[in-house]
């Protein structure tokens, strides 16, 4: 017969555990019907004991509207007094809101619920693309690594957000206006998708201190990488800075890009499956890659010439020595 789990062994499975499966809403007995969920704290009095210090993990929590996102289940405020939960199969079911209670009132019992256990709450990735719902409880913090958003309303989720967790390791944003572009939360992430803008939005962010960010397909105009590359061909850039733009099916911006810049020279590169790198040099000591990637990213990086001039020195006597051979 197994041995029952220790105190880490209880801490380690909890911290990990899906928190759809790890608390019971008690807002009803017709709210939720215990046969379609897993109630592991509330039948276990050894794990209730240890609960509440132990962090909580979300792989992705999303936060919109009416709707509760928890990955793989969504919980939604239907119009006609009823909740909605759907699982990761598509599977849903329904239960009649309690009279007594408005949907806010509901969604936040349910979001309570779910996240008040844990002393901390870490989140991989949190997602929002409205205002922020009066059903979030005003003491809630999260622990994130990944923020993907509206940008114009990051100011009312950044309460609920760690400041440890700034600068972000990945900010996904929809923007729309120019005057977000300035924002520190923005500048300050280690990696910035855009992934929908207006016009110029490529020219404003190089102006700011960002050194990895990525453009999607209808984000940016054709003609906006040559524009870049021609910019820090004038001004400079940091080594170490990389753009990318997603291409079209048709490699239409690719095609543009190489017949504007076709004074430069283009290489193939034997140890990479990319395309051929065209090398643009800007500074004594730096070049400009452009490359093209396995997922129709156009890559635009600056890379120290150094580095190159290192390896064909290193090769060249070996070459003269086998050929001596």
């Amino acid at each position: 017969m197994p041995t029952a789990l220790g105190y880490p062994g209880l801490q380690c499975v909890l911290e990990f555990l899906d928190p759809m499966r790890r608390y019971v809403p008690f807002l009803s007995k017709s709210f939720l019907d215990l046969f379609y969920r897993i109630h592991i704290v509330s039948r276990a009095h050894s794990l209730r004991t240890i609960d509440k210090i132990i962090p909580l993990s979300i792989e992705e929590l999303g936060i919109n509207g009416n709707c509760l996102n928890l990955k793989y289940y969504e919980i939604d405020n239907c119009t006609d007094n009823k909740l909605r939960f759907k699982n990761g199969r598509w599977k849903d079911f329904r239960r009649i809101r309690p009279s007594n209670l408005k949907p806010e009132e509901a969604m936040k019992k349910l979001l309570v619920s779910y996240l008040k256990a844990g002393s901390k709450i870490y989140v991989k990735c949190l997602v929002f693309f409205t205002a922020i719902p009066e059903f979030v409880p005003p003491n809630l913090i999260l622990q994130i690594n990944e923020l993907r958003c509206c940008f114009r309303y990051i100011e009312q989720f950044l309460p609920i957000i760690d400041q440890n967790c700034f600068p972000l390791k990945k900010l996904r944003i929809a923007i729309s206006e120019p005057y977000y572009l300035n924002h520190p939360v923005l500048t300050s992430a280690q990696q910035l998708i855009v992934l929908h803008g207006f016009d110029g939005v490529p020219k404003i962010i190089n102006q700011n201190t960002n050194k990895r960010v990525t453009f999607e397909t209808y984000c940016f105009r054709t003609e906006d990488p040559v524009v870049l590359i021609r910019n820090w061909m004038k001004n400079g850039k940091e080594i170490g800075t990389t753009f990318k733009f997603h291409d079209y099916e048709d490699n239409r911006v690719m095609h543009f890009l190489m017949q504007k810049l076709k004074e430069f020279k283009t290489e193939s590169d034997h140890h990479s499956r990319v395309t051929p790198i065209l090398r643009v040099p800007i500074e004594p000591f730096a070049e400009i890659h452009v490359s093209k990637d396995n997922e129709n990213y156009i890559v635009v990086e600056v890379v120290p010439i150094t580095l190159k001039r290192e390896t064909n020195a290193t090769e060249e006597p070996c070459s003269s020595k086998k050929a001596k051979q």
